[in-house]
């Protein structure tokens, strides 16, 4: 301490001052010790000295159940081929556009959302290159392309506002101009920009703000979980989860089958990570840093469904009550070991895995929370008309967290016709410099309206008027086959194509695509080059008529369009991970529609005596002629022993898919070859043959048993006075027979008139 005058005359005032300069923790001790000779001439007693309690330690285990209650995000992280993009999206020309949609949750705010694009480029030309990204179509992202190759990598930054459309648009363009001079031929092919199918979107959003069933819908990302029950499931738990397995793959999301584990159980914790808080709280702390990993007791099971990022975290669960047991005791079990953080982590469970605390009816279908993230929870019963509700129709006006389901329904009963707005997302006006596409993929039953297949497209479609005095090109493509193409006068106003749909052009799964092309440049290059709008009206449709040829595949599809019969055998119950897969994509194949078709199971042994339609796995059907047959490991084609076309042993992986006839009835038989059934990992499409061999990445064979060529059909319905002759004699059934058959009568008198008149000019 300091000297100083007043310390010795005024000790009163210097035991202050010291104290202001003394530790808070010495404050009490220094006053205790002080001289009663300091304290004034007739001193105090001194109180006897009171222990300072220490403050409560936090406990751990309730810190951190607290602080993961508190943290409700979710990330969703995902690639291009997640979205079924398989190859890279190839950009060349001077002037190339692609948009790519991009799932997010609708009306949602988005936390930390990034794109990382990862692609290459060629500029085997020179000239000017130039990338430019854009972001729901405004561009966020340029660079000039100046070597002759190399990366095109970069990530884009994408804003937070809620898309109430539950769409990110990722645009990309690329602009090649090889030439110095505005006339120069701008038409070489050495210059191309490759966006990967590993462009990969990442983002966050807070489970709280998803509070309705068509907003948990659109938060499924390219991929969409279903998760049921461990062990044997019943039929109608495994009828349900068949039927929303086809909903998803219809939707475009890739199906994965999740199950509840049993103690015993081997999970598979790749990329699992447990936040710092409970790495060392007990079940938590077993998986840190864990691949495989064998369930000791319930609690493990409770830890998996609370987790954020657990492998148990599905987009939907089939609410039976086998399911809801289960997660209820191992949440309960997971509570218990937790001790005096129970109170803490009732709060976490109610956020993170409110479905081990409620009562799902077999009809009802209600939002959810498992895993920290919203799952939408089914009713056991509840699979046809679920399926159905989900349909886009639908699906929009599902604002409520929990709906019971009586009757719904999609379509009217005869349709004579079909939109093409009602088959799914497309873009609306385009903008085109020298060529740009429109493309729509939709499913053949979706198509069909439970009636027949598409007999006919009308397309109307309008185009501004551009500097170029050539008139634009549409051509109309549907599974690459040319349907029709056209100039138009690009006035602006509506204008329409209509071309016949021939079977052979239509497949299981479909693609139809508008091109629309462009002079970039006006006469004598006197104007600069600029993209102009085209548009596919709303108006466009599919008319319905058509008929399938034979007993082909496409011929069962369209025959299964009103529904059909789903066969599996009974072992197929006990395995729903690996079967249910396979049962959805064979479904999806066949076009069997999941909301109209009925369910059966076969016992060990039995078969299934073949009547309507219907599509059978690993199930022997008596009433029909097979075309192909399996035994054990040996494949043999061709009904006549001494006439085969295929006869091999010793494949694997392989499943054999025919289609069949009987006096009534149309199927599709399928046979897994080899004692380990296979399930294939992408999409099944069937088409124009009646025998096929399916593999993991999908179809690899497709033939006619007959060894007649594919595609040898007749195209139904043409252009010309003979295809209009024919279209009016169709539709003598819509308008009365005898005004159909006038109105081909006085078509056919024209025909004569106008002949009669030909030739006396000639």
């Amino acid at each position: 301490m300091r000297h100083d005058p007043a310390f010795r005359t005024a000790p009163g005032k210097t035991a202050l001052r010291a104290a202001r300069l003394l530790p808070a923790g010495l404050l009490a001790a220094a006053l205790l010790s002080f001289p009663a000779a300091a304290q004034g001439p007739n001193p105090a007693p001194a109180p006897a000295a009171v222990p300072m309690a220490p403050a409560p330690a936090l406990d751990p285990v309730l810190s951190a159940v607290q602080e993961r209650a508190a943290d409700t995000r979710v990330t969703r992280s995902f690639t291009l081929s997640d979205l079924g993009i398989e190859d890279a999206v190839v950009l060349q020309g001077m002037d190339a556009r692609r948009d790519i949609y991009l799932p997010v949750p609708a009306g949602v705010p988005l936390d930390g959302a990034s794109i990382a694009v990862e692609g290459d480029y060629l500029r085997g030309d020179g000239g000017r290159t130039t990338m430019v990204v854009s972001v729901d179509g405004v561009p966020v992202y340029s660079r000039r392309l100046e070597a002759d190759n190399g990366s095109a990598a970069a990530t884009i930054a994408v804003d937070g506002r809620p898309r109430e459309t539950g769409f990110v648009r990722f645009g990309t363009a690329w602009s090649s101009v090889i030439g110095e001079y505005l006339c120069a031929d701008e038409r070489g092919i050495g210059n191309v920009l490759k966006v990967s199918p590993k462009t990969r979107f990442t983002y966050s959003y807070d489970a709280g703000a998803v509070r309705n069933l068509a907003t948990a819908w659109s938060a499924m990302p390219g991929s969409g979980s279903i998760l049921v029950a461990g062990g044997t499931l019943s039929k109608d738990t495994y009828d349900t989860a068949w039927r929303l397995g086809v909903a998803l793959e219809s939707s475009g999301k890739r199906l994965r089958v999740k199950t509840l584990p049993a103690i015993g159980d081997d999970v598979d914790l790749t990329g699992i990570q447990v936040p710092a808080s409970l790495r060392q709280v007990a079940p938590f702390s077993a998986f840190v840093g864990a691949g495989t990993y064998r369930i000791r007791d319930a609690s493990e099971i409770g830890a998996l469904l609370v987790l954020p990022g657990s492998p148990l975290g599905a987009d939907i669960a089939v609410a039976d009550a086998q399911l809801l047991s289960g997660v209820r005791g191992a949440l309960d079990a997971l509570g218990a070991r937790l001790g005096n953080a129970g109170a803490a982590f009732g709060e976490w469970r109610a956020k993170a895995a409110s479905l081990g605390s409620v009562t799902v009816a077999p009809d009802e279908v209600s939002l959810q929370f498992l895993a920290g993230r919203p799952v939408i929870a089914v009713g056991g019963a509840a699979g046809g008309k679920a399926a159905q509700l989900f349909d886009s129709l639908w699906r929009t006006s599902l604002s409520s967290s929990t709906i019971t389901i009586r009757a719904v329904d999609t379509a009217p009963e005869n349709p004579s016709s079909v939109a093409l707005s009602s088959l799914g997302p497309a873009a609306g006006n385009i903008d085109v410099l020298a060529r740009g596409d429109w493309v729509l993929s939709f499913d053949l039953a979706a198509a069909t309206g439970g009636k027949s297949l598409p007999s006919r497209l009308n397309l109307d479609v309008a185009a501004s008027p551009g500097a170029s005095t050539s008139e634009p090109v549409v051509a109309v493509f549907l599974n690459d086959v040319l349907l029709a193409a056209k100039r138009l006068e690009a006035t602006g106003h509506p204008e329409h194509i209509s071309a016949a749909v021939p079977p052979y052009a239509l497949a299981a799964r479909n693609v139809l695509r508008v091109t629309f092309q462009r002079q970039p440049v006006s006469d004598k290059c006197r104007e600069t080059p600029q993209a102009f709008p085209v548009a596919v009206l709303p108006t466009s449709h599919f008319e319905l008529g058509g008929s399938a040829p034979g007993g082909d595949f496409l011929g069962v599809i369209s025959a299964m369009a009103a529904g059909g019969k789903l066969v599996v055998p009974d072992s197929y119950l006990a395995t729903g991970k690996t079967s249910l897969p396979r049962v959805v994509r064979a479904a999806a194949a066949a076009g069997l529609p999941a909301s109209t078709s009925t369910f059966d199971v076969a016992a060990l042994g039995a078969g299934y005596r073949a009547a309507g339609g219907f599509l059978a796995l690993d199930v022997p059907v008596q009433g029909v002629t097979l075309k192909a047959r399996v035994e054990g490991e040996r494949l043999v084609v061709g009904t006549d022993d001494k006439a085969r076309l295929l006869d091999i042993s010793g494949l694997k992986n392989v499943a054999l898919v025919q289609a069949v006839r009987g006096d009534d009835a149309r199927g599709i038989v399928w046979q897994s070859i080899g004692p380990v059934p296979m399930t294939p990992a992408k999409p099944v499409r069937l088409s124009r043959g009646d025998v096929a061999l399916v593999g993991v990445d999908g179809t690899l064979t497709e033939l006619t048993a007959s060894g007649a060529p594919i595609g040898t059909v007749r195209v139904a319905d043409t252009d010309g006075p003979s295809g209009t002759l024919q279209r009016l004699w169709q539709n003598s059934a819509d308008w009365g027979l005898p005004l159909g058959i006038g109105a081909a009568a006085l078509f056919f008198l024209l025909l004569i008139r106008a002949s009669q008149v030909r030739r006396r000019g000639n």
